[in-house]
């Protein structure tokens, strides 16, 4: 649990790929790495591989701004799994290299890194194309969920039951594209998800200690029984929706697409528009560092 301290950096999305980039070239024997896009601004969108096996579990952070915690988590996460498989450790009974040769892990840590630079660090991480435009300028960027074009990227998948949201210009957050993805952000895990074909995946939000796991799914028994066990694992709590299921987050657009299962966690208590205090990382960690051991392997054994 090592890097909260990148949670106040004034230069996070570089510190955080340049993180990114020391975890594989110190870990050569089981991680790879790899440039999946590049952000609105340029910033690389990084995706790291940890593992052998065929089958898939992609874990996502920080599609929204602030939430910029789940990115710290992943790192620790990966780190966390490092460190078992190197000392050949067991976890919740699960023998660590034995999973690793049945399962890959894929970790996007950063989805949105110009977002997450802009809540850190205001209009000074800003290029000059963007700096002056309208929807930067009417907003406070600590409650920032979208991207510097004021996209909010868990709005910008394509799915048959979108979100109701009625936000019609870009903004801090709600505003879903002028067209599904329109953004390179969401692209890049559009393309990577479609090139991968993934078994499973998390994406990680911060708010609210709850799971979602429904998007009128045809095996809802199987994603149902997946969902407690990180349920049980977390205490977070399941939130049960009414069919049609409405999103156009990413996990919605995934189960719609390939009918495998999916959730959303939302990590901290709820503390309104802002970002997570760094007060509730030590918690998190605990209750999340084994929730990708867990979740790989209920996939594999229901697939």
């Amino acid at each position: 649990m090592g890097y909260i301290n990148l949670y106040e950096s004034q230069n996070f999305s570089q510190d955080v790929n340049e993180t990114i980039c020391n975890l594989a070239r110190n870990n050569k024997d089981i991680i790879s790495l790899y440039k999946i896009g590049l952000s609105v601004q340029g910033t690389p969108i990084l995706a790291i591989n940890l593992g052998f096996g065929d089958k898939k579990i992609l874990i996502n952070a920080t599609h929204h701004a602030r939430e910029l915690m789940g990115t710290i988590l992943l790192l620790d996460q990966i780190e966390y799994i490092l460190n078992l498989y190197k000392n050949n450790l067991r976890v919740k009974g699960i023998y660590v290299r034995e999973l690793l040769n049945q399962v890959k892990f894929v970790f996007v840590p950063l989805v949105n890194p110009d977002g997450a630079d802009l809540v850190l660090n205001g209009i000074s991480s800003v290029s000059n194309e963007y700096i002056n435009s309208y929807y930067l300028r009417r907003n406070t960027f600590e409650s920032w969920k979208s991207n510097i074009r004021g996209v909010d990227l868990n709005r910008n998948y394509l799915t048959k039951y979108p979100s109701h949201d009625t936000v019609k210009i870009p903004g801090a957050k709600g505003y879903g594209g002028y067209c599904y993805f329109s953004e390179p952000e969401t692209c890049a895990l559009k393309n990577l998800t479609e090139f991968a074909l993934f078994d499973g995946a998390i994406s990680y939000h911060s708010s609210g200690e709850e799971i979602y796991w429904q998007y009128n799914q045809l095996n809802i028994e199987r994603d149902l029984h997946i969902a407690e066990k990180i349920s049980k694992e977390t205490t977070y709590s399941l939130v049960e929706e009414e069919e049609p299921v409405r999103g156009s987050g990413y996990k919605d657009w995934f189960i719609e697409n390939y009918q495998k299962p999916s959730l959303t966690m939302e990590i901290a208590p709820y503390v309104g528009e802002r970002k997570v205090p760094a007060k509730y990382y030590k918690k998190i960690f605990e209750q999340n560092k084994n929730v990708p051991f867990i979740f790989a392997r209920e996939v594999y054994l229901s697939l």
